[in-house]
């Protein structure tokens, strides 16, 4: 499938050892992301199955815009049975960080992790080579010294999806950290910590392949510019501000003169006021951080 899909899926099942390849086009029709993974739920896990059955599967699958640098378009949507949910119902979490676009670069559309380890491992993806690790010196560190540990035995560029004590102790509401941001709920961390999965760490160099960068690009500009960017009844400053029509002191938008980024490189920066349409500032709306 090209333009928007690698037309793979590797499937890992932690049980046997064994990791294979598959067409994804079968699921065009179902889009990405959440569709794939309740499609592949719905087919492959018996009715009755409890979250932390081996038969229980974790689905990571990403959409058509994945890795394009379309605006909001980096998240990994994980599709599993819930862990906390009357009637264990199939459930999605949604994560963002750089995950997502390592799994596209790599050239996989979903991962599909089956079965269960007999002890802790963490699969190893650079492009085709894929691998199950021994993890028990990762098992009982936290999410951070894991990434860390990983990055040293295979490169700064891999992006590592991890799971802390809480997901190795089956915690019902414990997730996973990649890029710095958590999975979402769905109890994810805990499904992976069932199977003894203790991270996934993928790099890929492939890139994507856009059909019309130039329309791309344009529509880009649009999307931020005039939707993400736009001053409307739905996106207004919290605060009085020059050039808005409207205030809400209820707004996320919360970038005004006097409010400064602190974790800024170089130095904390003057979030100040963000016109519509700027797309060199639009990102510092919602920073809390006052000096």
């Amino acid at each position: 499938m090209a333009n928007g899909w690698t037309g793979n899926i590797l499937r890992v099942n932690l049980t046997t050892g064994n990791i294979t390849l598959e067409d994804s086009s079968k699921f065009k029709s179902f889009v990405g992301g959440m569709g794939f993974g309740y499609k592949i739920m719905y087919d492959e896990v018996p009715p009755g199955t409890k979250p932390f059955d081996e038969a229980n599967k974790l689905v990571f699958a990403t959409g058509p815009l994945t890795g394009s640098g379309a605006p909001c378009s980096s998240r990994v949507n994980i599709t599993s049975l819930s862990t906390f949910t009357k009637g264990n119902l199939v459930v999605d979490a949604h994560m963002g960080g750089f995950f997502a676009a390592q799994m596209k670069f790599a050239g996989y559309d979903v991962i599909i992790i089956e079965g269960k380890a007999k002890s802790p491992v963490w699969l190893k993806i650079k492009d085709d080579k894929v691998s199950l690790e021994k993890a028990d010196f990762l098992w009982g560190k936290g999410t951070r010294a894991t990434t860390e540990e990983i990055c040293r035995l295979t490169s700064p560029e891999t992006c590592v999806a991890a799971i802390g004590q809480a997901g190795e102790n089956l915690v019902p509401l414990s997730g996973m950290l990649n890029s710095r941001n958590h999975s979402g709920g769905a109890g994810t961390g805990a499904i992976m910590g069932s199977k003894n999965l203790k991270a996934i760490a993928v790099e890929g160099t492939k890139g994507v392949n856009i059909a019309d960068r130039q329309e791309m690009k344009r529509l880009n500009d649009y999307m931020m510019t005039e939707l993400i960017g736009a001053n409307n009844n739905h996106v207004v400053p919290s605060t009085p501000q020059s050039w808005a029509e409207y205030s809400d002191p209820k707004s996320r938008w919360t970038a005004r003169k006097g409010l400064f980024w602190g974790a800024a490189e170089g130095g904390p920066i003057e979030t100040g006021e963000i016109p519509p349409g700027n797309q060199n500032t639009v990102g510092f709306r919602t920073y809390k951080s006052v000096f």
